[in-house]
């Protein structure tokens, strides 16, 4: 079917009505839709695939390629598309996907001191650890 003359023609008036109406898609798309629609049409009414031709209307094809791709622009603009949905703070999750903070872990300082009790209570201070 492809490679028929009034294929070529309906790809190339269907391109040529999409473009007046501002959208552009890929001619394979609009092709695989020519394709299915014609074929659609011939299957339900019985009747060979160059006789489904006469059904075939760009401007009407056009239309709703075009109102299916703003419709799917406009779906798509929301605030939030696109993105993964954040967990609840309580939840534990949460660790997984927050952002790991960028301050290096502090070593607690050492001193040389008589009693282990000490040097303790002097790294739990340089440290800020309670």
């Amino acid at each position: 079917m492809r490679n028929t003359k009034a294929f070529k023609e309906a790809v190339a008036q269907t391109l040529t009505e999409l473009a007046h109406r501002g959208v552009t898609l890929a001619p394979s798309t609009v092709e695989d839709t020519i394709e299915k629609n014609i074929n659609t049409v011939a299957e339900r009414l019985g009747i060979q695939v160059r006789s489904a031709w006469r059904y075939f209307d760009a401007a009407a094809l056009a239309e709703r390629l075009a109102h299916n791709a703003h419709a799917f622009e406009e779906s798509s603009s929301e605030k939030g598309v696109g993105q993964a949905p954040m967990p609840p703070i309580d939840n534990p999750e949460l660790a997984l996907v927050s952002p790991v903070s960028r301050t290096p872990w502090r070593r607690p300082a050492v001193t040389c001191t008589r009693s282990s009790s000490t040097s303790l209570v002097h790294a739990r201070s340089v440290t800020g650890m309670r």
